[in-house]
Parts: C-alpha cells; structure tokens; sequence
C-alpha cells in the first residue's frame, strides 16, 4: 500500500472546513493534526466558542494545537517537527507562518488565497473585490515563503462574481470550488507536474485588514453603487450603516433607484417620500432605496415596518459623518 501524505492543516473559520474535509476525505492523504487559533469569547453573552475547524478535527479524531503565537515558540516547533509532515496547508489561518516553521515540511507550505494573485494581497481579498465591483475573481495556490502572499504560485482557478453575491455567498462558492483542487493540486506538486511561477510583484496590490469603521456609509463620498457594493461586501460584518441623528441605521438591502428626474432633483443626503413605505436617499452620484434596516439596539426589519415608528429619523436631509 502507498505511504499516505502527511498533511498539518492549519486553518480557522468556515472558509477553511471544505478544504479540511477534502484532505481528511482523500484516500492517500492523512491529516496528522490541524493548528488552529484559539478559543474565543463570541456574540453579546461572550461565549466561549472554538473555531470551525477544531469542531470538524476532533469530530474526526485529529490532534489540534492551538498556540497564541508561531513566531519565538519552540515548543511549538518541536511538535510541529515531530509530525514530520509532507506539506502544510494554509487556509484562512490568521497568522503569519515564521521562516523557522515553514522550512519544516518536506515539500513545502501550501496557501490557498482568495483572489487572483498577485492583486489583492492581504486580509480581505473577497470583501475586496466585491467593494470594487469586480466581475471576476480566483483562487489561487501558492508556495509560501516569508512574505505575505508572495510566494510562487501553483495553480489558479478563476470565478465569476454574480450581482447577486455577496461575501457570503461568494466565501462558500470559493470554499467548495478550493476543496475540489486541492487534492490535485498537492498530488501534482510531488509528482513534478506543477512547476511554480513567480509572483510579478510589480502588479501587486493591496488589501487592509477589516475594521468596523469600515462600514460607515458616505453619502456625500460614496456613490449609489459603491454603497451597494459595500453591503455586499461587509454583510453581516461588520455592515454598512448610516449615522443619523447620533444613531447607527444598518442598511441591510438597498435597491438603486432607476429613475433618472428622481436621481436628477437628489442631492446627497436629501431624502424623499414619494411612494408610501419607501425613502428614496440621494448619493454622491445616483440614488439608493433601504429596504431592509436595522437600528441599533433593535431587530432587522424592512423599510415599511421601520418607518411606521420612525419617520422622525428622516425629517432632514443627512450630514456626511464626522
């Protein structure tokens, strides 16, 4: 019988559970242990949650470590070591592999970034390409090395981005899409098929890190369609919200109005009632019509069960946030 791959996986949220369950799944690997980060305390009761992928790995019986830090930790290294594993597998882990670490796999770490490298290196490549209304986007699998997402790459797999998706949605397409490759691509690489290609750098980009200021919608900077964008992209974190009145108002689907003398007469912030249970809000450019929000502090409701107890809100035209 052919000695089975040893594969350390290490991984974190949803985005990461596909690609695990195709290696535990395949039938010439073995997942000798999953690294994972740590426990954390979720929701408003602050609950003690593990992460996705320690669920799935003790399901299965697989070892999982779970370190506050890599970096200038040698005990960490020595289990690690001790494993002796053919490859590492990188997916959404949220932590930056020190060169120590990523010498130790016979063959090399492997990355499964989410976007079209080198564009969009960094945190948030998914969200990224929804903000700027990307009509495609990838997957693509690189050998890491010290640098953040600038290895050599292995294999890209190319995807369309529908109107409809959002972060949600397009996270699970590209998760189901990754697990499906990615045992070939592991196989492909020990047998001499794939050869990798270096990054050209000169094309590369950048993405920052999530916060939740992020969210905060401009009407006087942002045009109708980057604000759809936004919420495409930053729902359900951390959402895209107007400040009205000192009051957070979450925009959690808008439609962009169509009508050009509506979009014509709108100055950003203006508001308009001309359709019973509908505001029209004008932008930097074009027109978007809420209809479904969420005030903070209350439940998510549509727009004509909202302005039933809170026309008050929309009195005056908006400010642009301060």
């Amino acid at each position: 019988m052919p000695k089975k791959i040893k594969i350390v996986f290490m991984g974190t949220p949803d985005f990461a559970i596909a690609p695990l369950q195709a290696l535990i799944s395949a039938e010439n690997i073995e997942v000798s242990a999953v690294i994972t980060r740590e426990d954390k305390k979720v929701g408003r009761k602050q609950i003690l949650s593990s992460p996705p992928v320690k669920i799935l790995a003790l399901q299965r019986q697989i070892p999982v470590l779970q370190p506050p830090e890599l970096k200038n930790n040698p005990g960490i290294v020595k289990l690690i070591r001790e494993l002796k594993p053919d490859f590492f597998v990188v997916v959404a882990y949220g932590q930056i592999l020190p060169k120590e670490i990523l010498e130790i796999p016979k063959y090399c770490a492997i990355n499964i970034h989410g976007s079209l490298l080198p564009k969009y290196r960094g945190a948030s490549p998914i969200e990224e390409a929804l903000l700027k209304g990307d009509k495609e986007t990838g997957l693509t699998f690189i050998k890491m090395n010290k640098k953040m997402d600038a290895g050599p790459i292995l294999h890209v797999q190319r995807i369309p981005i529908d109107n409809e998706d959002t972060s949600i949605t397009l996270r699970v397409k590209m998760s189901v899409i990754a697990a499906t490759i990615l045992p070939i691509v592991i196989q492909d690489y020990i047998d001499e098929i794939t050869m990798p290609i270096k990054q050209n750098k000169t094309n590369a980009t950048y993405c920052h890190k999530i916060s939740k200021s992020d969210g905060i919608v401009d009407l006087f900077k942002m045009t109708a369609q980057e604000i759809n964008n936004c919420i495409r992209a930053y729902t359900p974190w951390p959402g895209c919200y107007l400040i009205i009145k000192n009051k957070k108002l979450k925009l959690i689907e808008i439609k962009i109005e169509t009508n050009k003398s509506t979009i014509k007469t709108l100055k950003p912030g203006q508001i308009i009632q001309s359709v019973p249970g509908q505001i029209t809000i004008g932008a930097k450019s074009g027109a978007i019509i809420p209809t479904k929000v969420q005030l903070e502090g209350k439940n998510p409701m549509s727009i004509q069960d909202f302005l039933k107890g809170n026309t008050k809100l929309f009195s005056e035209s908006l400010t642009s946030p301060k």
